[in-house]
């Protein structure tokens, strides 16, 4: 989320959003890794 701006609890904040959002889970190994917000939608894809 460095892309962003976004300190580790706005990561912690957009993760569990998403999570809720989409009816999925990210694990903690996992979101550490989505640096970007083309990540993140990679990762969202790859659980739907």
């Amino acid at each position: 989320m460095r892309d962003l701006g976004a300190d580790s609890l706005d990561a912690v904040e957009l993760i569990m959003a998403i999570e809720e959002a989409f009816d999925i889970e990210i694990p903690d190994e996992e979101a550490e890794k989505m640096t970007t917000p083309a990540e993140c939608v990679t990762a969202i894809q790859a659980k739907l």
